[in-house]
């Protein structure tokens, strides 16, 4: 370990550093410093104290982001005994010198002394850049395995172009099949909100309820979500995009717990392709899925291009 290494909390000093850092070794993860400011500083859980640099001579050797929530996340409210390492790196003139075990061990030590039982890498909401361990960085799995991190699943980034894109005759079938039933498939209304915000509480995550207000708040609903409506009118399922301002990502997608594996969820994604293709946006992809939906994706012609090791840690 260097002699003259000193871990301290964030300074905006180091700012350009950190960020010019950060673009140096997490290289599938660059960011700007307008991103950096936006989804860590200025994150309601932000902490300087638990930022912590590393300095070899003054000059910047390593970042490790640990976080705790201060503030209540939906219905996981604080979460008192979890906490997060959402990023940690270190430039590849102090690699293997012991600094990341040291930015790492201090980070947990923080977080222990706040009263965190838990710690998850990376997968913190709402503002994660991955859900977990690229396995392509060099030494990142091996390094948190040695750390005492348990591993859990896999998850995957999935994607494909839109360029020649049509809906598959299958999909079509299927549309006509679900039209005798009285289902279709419509873009959302302001006419549908109060039904849809209900049936994405009632289904899934409160986190999905976030992205469809803030869709509406920023008066992109109406061309960023379709709907799947029963004979009687009300959602029963429905997908969107550009959760983060970017056109091309896609997600979430849900269908009601009674309708799952019907094919209705096939129709929504093939159809959200088309209207992406219509708009002249011709690359689909989302940050992360695991297990058989995997499988689900790739028949939508979809392809792998990251892979990550979920982790977490008691300690």
């Amino acid at each position: 370990m260097p002699e003259n290494l000193e871990l301290c909390p964030y300074r905006q000093a180091y700012l350009d550093a950190i960020v010019a850092g950060w673009n140096t070794c997490l290289v599938h993860d660059a960011l700007t410093r307008k991103r950096f400011v936006d989804e860590v500083l200025l994150d309601e859980n932000f902490d300087p104290a638990l930022a912590l640099m590393a300095l070899v001579g003054g000059e910047l050797a390593g970042f490790c982001l640990a976080i705790r929530r201060k503030y209540p996340y939906l219905t996981r409210g604080l979460e008192e005994t979890r906490g997060w390492i959402s990023v940690l790196f270190v430039l590849p003139q102090y690699r293997r010198k012991g600094v990341g075990t040291a930015l790492l061990q201090k980070a947990e030590t923080l977080l222990l002394q706040r009263g965190t039982e838990e710690i998850t890498l990376c997968a913190y909401s709402p503002n994660y850049f991955t859900p977990g361990v690229d396995v392509t960085y060099p030494g990142g799995t091996a390094f948190f395995d040695a750390q005492g991190y348990t591993r859990g699943t896999k998850a995957v980034s999935m994607q494909r172009d839109l360029f020649t894109y049509t809906i598959p005759a299958q999909t079509q079938q299927k549309m006509a099949e679900f039209e005798k039933q009285g289902i279709t498939f419509t873009p959302f209304t302001m006419a549908h909100m109060e039904d849809l915000l209900a049936f994405t509480a009632r289904e899934f995550d409160a986190g999905w309820v976030r992205n469809i207000l803030l869709a509406l708040r920023a008066g992109k609903a109406q061309d960023t979500i379709l709907l799947a409506l029963g004979a009687d009118g009300k959602v029963i399922g429905y997908c969107m995009r550009k959760i983060d301002g970017n056109d091309a990502r896609f997600g979430p997608i849900g269908v009601a717990e009674a309708l799952r594996g019907t094919g209705l969820g096939g129709v929504l994604i093939d159809l959200q392709m088309m209207e992406m293709k219509k708009r002249g946006i011709y690359s689909f992809y989302f940050l992360w899925t695991h297990g058989d939906a995997i499988r689900f994706y790739e028949r939508h012609g979809l392809n792998i291009y990251r892979t990550y090791q979920l982790y977490r840690k008691k300690i």
